[in-house]
């Protein structure tokens, strides 16, 4: 796993604290720069859902 250069410069910083501590800390950061949307799209049939699926993407 790559780890993003703002987590390594956060990682010296908590060195000082308990590992178990640390280790939420950390965990807590990965989880958050490591988020992935999930986006939804409903409607009724016709409405332009796969339409505007393609403008977007």
């Amino acid at each position: 796993m790559n780890k993003s250069k703002g987590l390594q410069a956060i990682e010296e910083p908590l060195a000082s604290l308990p590992h178990t501590i640390r280790n939420h800390i950390l965990e807590r950061l990965r989880s958050l720069t490591q988020y992935e949307p999930v986006i939804g799209i409903m409607g009724k049939t016709g409405t332009g859902k796969s339409s505007l699926c393609n403008a977007l993407f």
